[in-house]
């Protein structure tokens, strides 16, 4: 039943955001809210393990990813910066700031993770340096960039009614990041 209530509660949470109600969830279940709170006795409880569920999923991703013979080490490296939980990919970019402005113990559990998650993809950054497949670069630069990239962008998010998903505002990013914003052929030019 547990397992039930979690993949419903990720179904609300991608339609509504993290500001469903725990009777919104009972009635999507078919259950009173009482049986709802016998099984997770509060919202923030219910919340801590859909963040760790998503945490969880992340990692054995990413760890696939890693490994994955097929993808050479860009690609390696772009799709590690674009991970999200499979259940989240279309979530709001707006709902991260509602879980950060309405559920900071929660918050504090992902933004933990978003900050310390990052020994695979150094990794990938200097077997890349290695190889010379990619300069040598301040990683730790890189690292505030990209997180505060992403913290401005759920600000912005939250204020705008413009509806962009997490998938296509991380994928956006990451390409701003790893690619730049000059053509390949600008160097030619001049």
């Amino acid at each position: 039943m547990k397992e039930r209530i979690l993949k419903v509660s990720i179904s609300e949470a991608e339609r509504k955001g993290f500001r469903f109600t725990m009777g919104d969830l009972a009635k999507q279940l078919g259950m009173s809210t009482k049986t709802l709170y016998g099984y997770y006795p509060s919202k923030e409880e219910l919340l801590n393990e859909m963040i760790d569920l998503a945490i969880e999923e992340l990692k054995m991703k990413e760890e696939e990813i890693l490994h994955d013979s097929t993808l050479n080490l860009v690609e390696k490296l772009q799709k590690s910066l674009v991970l999200i939980p499979a259940d989240f990919k279309f979530a709001q970019l707006k709902y991260l700031e509602e879980l950060q402005r309405y559920y900071p113990k929660q918050w504090e559990t992902l933004d933990d993770f978003i900050h310390e998650q990052w020994a695979g993809i150094f990794s990938l950054i200097d077997e890349g340096i290695v190889a010379n497949q990619i300069r040598p670069f301040n990683k730790e630069i890189f690292i505030e960039v990209y997180i505060g990239g992403l913290y401005r962008l759920m600000e912005h998010a939250s204020q705008n009614r413009n509806m962009i998903s997490l998938q296509d505002t991380m994928q956006e990013m990451v390409d701003i990041l790893m690619l730049g914003i000059l053509n390949g052929n600008v160097n030619e030019e001049n």
